[in-house]
């Protein structure tokens, strides 16, 4: 299979060969490889899905590996998955998500190599990420722009930072008395690392904002310029990059974010939400959604990350809610698709049915004897 084929068709109706090709080459585009299937992400695409898992004790193994199973077999698939363990295990999860869905995977590595005595070592941080690389991980996040002058203006906000991964960063500085945060330090045995095994490096976002009050701040506009400019110099080394970011937004405010994020040059972006309330918890597969659809819809989204209603409850993700999240994310991206390839969705998608979804004549059980499809039929 070449690059090109893994475009869908509807996506080759728009998208030639050499176009396809010329976008990569200026990281315009980004291959994701799997085990079993790759992704093709950026500018011009359809709107991708993540769905993540994660081992917080060793304890919910099971309950992981059953999220994995049911995935595997749910007619919604993500297009690619990430494993946010914090447990190092013999048969990571990332391994299992491989080997058992495909797809590709992604990781965030100090997640498992993170101390609460000594923080991060080098030395383990660089073997969990050549670990993880020769295992097939597709695509790493690192926070490479956490440092203490952001997290010193962060304090003025209502919370400073929400970030798991960007904080262990910062921890890690504080404890070691670091000038500069570790990923930069040795980035470039990172960098080596991931152009030897064909790794996407996705950029992370430390201070994204947490409540709609700190959204677009100056901490939220530093950083996305910050994040942006070290993707052009990771891009210019040759390294394959995507970035993360956003947060919790005002719905309105989205259009203005979007502006900041394309401006210059295009990097395929994966939102993180966005969440467009503050008001929502337990909700929150439905805000996201909102958020995510706005986003989309105005090109400022490349994939969409499936958030569970258990996102700002504390509370672990269920089976049933991680399943729900993905069949939400599938649905954002049928709207957005409808809104990137709007002659594919019509000629191909659309069927005649009634309000049941079923293709027969006549009604449903809720209107009865006054449905509409009476007055449809009676001209068939």
């Amino acid at each position: 299979m070449t690059t090109y084929d893994i475009l869908k068709p509807f996506e080759q109706e728009i998208v030639s060969q050499s176009t396809l090709e010329k976008k990569i080459s200026e990281n315009r585009i980004v291959v994701l490889k799997g085990k079993k299937t790759s992704v093709l992400s950026g500018e011009g695409l359809s709107l991708k899905i993540n769905a993540s898992v994660g081992l917080n004790s060793l304890d919910g193994f099971s309950t992981e590996y059953k999220k994995i199973q049911a995935i595997k077999y749910h007619p919604n698939h993500p297009d690619m998955m990430m494993d946010l363990s914090t447990q190092q295990i013999s048969s990571p999860l990332y391994s299992i998500i491989a080997d058992e869905i495909g797809c590709p995977v992604g990781s965030i590595p100090y997640y498992t190599c993170f101390n609460g005595k000594y923080g991060i070592q080098k030395n383990e941080l660089l073997e969990t990420i050549a670990k993880q690389a020769e295992s097939g991980i597709s695509f790493m996040t690192l926070h490479l722009t956490a440092n203490l002058k952001l997290a010193e203006q962060a304090q003025m906000r209502r919370i400073p930072i929400i970030s798991r991964g960007g904080s262990l960063i910062l921890r890690d500085m504080k404890m070691n008395n670091r000038p500069e945060n570790i990923l930069l330090s040795c980035l470039d045995d990172i960098l080596s690392i991931c152009q030897k095994h064909h790794v996407v490096i996705n950029i992370g976002t430390t201070f994204r904002p947490s409540t709609l009050v700190d959204a677009m701040d100056t901490v939220n506009l530093q950083e996305l310029e910050l994040q942006k400019a070290i993707a052009t110099s990771l891009i210019n080394r040759g390294i394959h990059v995507q970035m993360e970011g956003i947060g919790h937004i005002p719905f309105f405010k989205i259009p203005e974010y979007v502006k900041h994020l394309r401006t210059d040059k295009y990097i395929p972006f994966m939102p993180l939400g966005p969440i467009v309330s503050d008001r929502t918890q337990g909700y929150d597969h439905i805000t996201a959604a909102v958020g995510a659809s706005y986003i989309g819809a105005l090109g400022g989204a490349d994939i969409i990350n499936a958030v569970t209603r258990e996102e700002l409850t504390g509370g672990i993700p269920t089976l049933d809610s991680i399943l729900e999240a993905i069949d939400v994310a599938h649905t954002v991206a049928k709207i957005v698709n409808d809104v990137r390839f709007p002659k594919a969705s019509i000629s191909t998608e659309f069927k005649c049915h009634n309000c049941m979804g079923i293709p027969i004549k006549n009604g449903c059980s809720r209107c009865g004897n006054e449905c509409p499809f009476i007055w449809n039929d009676s001209f068939i």
